[in-house]
């Protein structure tokens, strides 16, 4: 989950930056107006209870880029983070639901990967890092801890890893949200797409075959099927309205991912960035914090090796983190420019910065 009273809060800012108003002569006091905005007690985005994953996916740097030791979150540590969460009410999140609805026209219905971050996002801690969370022995465990402290929970699988049993078991324990990554629509390719231990026809039963569990059972969890947009080519597109075409009678929230917010930059003509982001800035630095499986906090999900490292959850708090030194940096570096030499954020990260768009500004109101 983020922090939906910033989000809302910085509104009227955010369009006085995206209308060209305020320029870099402005620094000082949008600093200061972004600090008076942003809460003070942290925001966990998500919690990454293992890196450890059977499946080799093309799109993801886990594959060929990730360095780091294979982890599992300790008891502990999963425990000490949920302690010092505090979920949002329901009255707030309607509130904010109204507030998106008014403002970016975005509704629940429409069935995109902006309306899956502002309505299902927001009120859950993602569950899943650089791992398969069904490989983790501890998920139904994680699951059942989140619940007994009112925290909805969200994670991503590889269907092929999914068996009604193992549903079954993570459904009873609260799970908010189940989604499923349906990359293409044959065996081959879908083996190509994430590794060999991936399938296609043996999923697609799967799934249907926990919707059915899950009707029968009563459970409340939202199924989500989606695939990932990997290009825009004519085929692709018929390919993705096919998968949309599966799930239109039956009771989940299908929708085709784009590669917004990517895992890791990649430079495609033929790939589209459709987030709201596109068109605004990250706003990670302010509205929430990533915990990965050893306990790093970094500053948001595409951190695969931990390279922008701003505590551990072992060693401190994460309220210190989060208003400590390191973390003030970063959010200075996002409004000035001032990174050091190939940070991450200005190098691997297919975002806007908010120091961009000021520098636009400056320029455009000096032709």
């Amino acid at each position: 989950m983020y922090d939906i009273n910033f989000i809302h809060k910085a509104d009227v800012l955010k369009k006085e930056l995206m209308q060209g108003r305020i320029t870099s002569k402005d620094i000082v006091k949008i600093e200061e107006q972004l600090e008076s905005l942003r809460s003070h007690k942290p925001h966990v985005f998500n919690i990454e209870t293992t890196n450890h994953c059977n499946m080799t996916c093309i799109m993801c740097p886990r594959t060929s880029l990730m360095t780091r030791d294979i982890d599992w979150i300790d008891d502990n540590t999963f425990a000490n983070v949920l302690d010092q969460m505090t979920p949002h009410t329901p009255e707030s999140m309607e509130a904010f639901w109204q507030f998106i609805n008014t403002e970016y026209g975005i509704n629940f219905d429409e069935h995109s990967e902006n309306a899956f971050y502002f309505y299902v996002v927001s009120r859950c801690v993602i569950l899943h890092g650089y791992g398969e969370p069904l490989v983790d022995k501890n998920i139904v465990n994680r699951v059942q801890a989140c619940t007994d402290r009112n925290i909805p929970t969200y994670f991503s699988c590889v269907p092929a890893n999914l068996s009604v049993k193992r549903a079954e078991s993570i459904m009873e324990a609260g799970l908010t949200v189940l989604k499923c990554s349906i990359d293409a629509l044959d065996d081959s390719n879908a083996k190509r797409i994430r590794g060999k231990y991936n399938n296609f026809e043996k999923a697609y039963q799967t799934i249907k075959d926990v919707i059915a569990m899950r009707d029968a059972k009563g459970y409340k969890t939202l199924i989500v099927p989606t695939m990932i947009e990997l290009n825009e080519n004519v085929d692709n597109r018929s390919m993705q309205q096919e998968f949309l075409d599966m799930w239109k009678d039956l009771d989940v929230y299908a929708y085709v991912k784009s590669q917004d917010n990517r895992w890791y930059y990649e430079e495609d003509d033929e790939m589209t960035n459709k987030s709201h982001y596109a068109q605004q800035y990250c706003e990670y630095p302010w509205s929430s914090m990533t915990v990965m499986a050893n306990g790093d906090v970094v500053p948001c999900t595409q951190d695969y090796n931990c390279e922008m490292k701003l505590g551990n959850v072992k060693e401190d708090s994460l309220e210190n983190i989060w208003n400590g030194e390191k973390y003030n940096l970063l959010r200075e570096w996002h409004l000035k420019g001032n990174f050091p030499e190939n940070y991450k954020c200005a190098n691997r990260c297919d975002q806007t910065k908010l120091h961009q768009i000021i520098n636009k500004n400056s320029k455009d109101s000096l032709k």
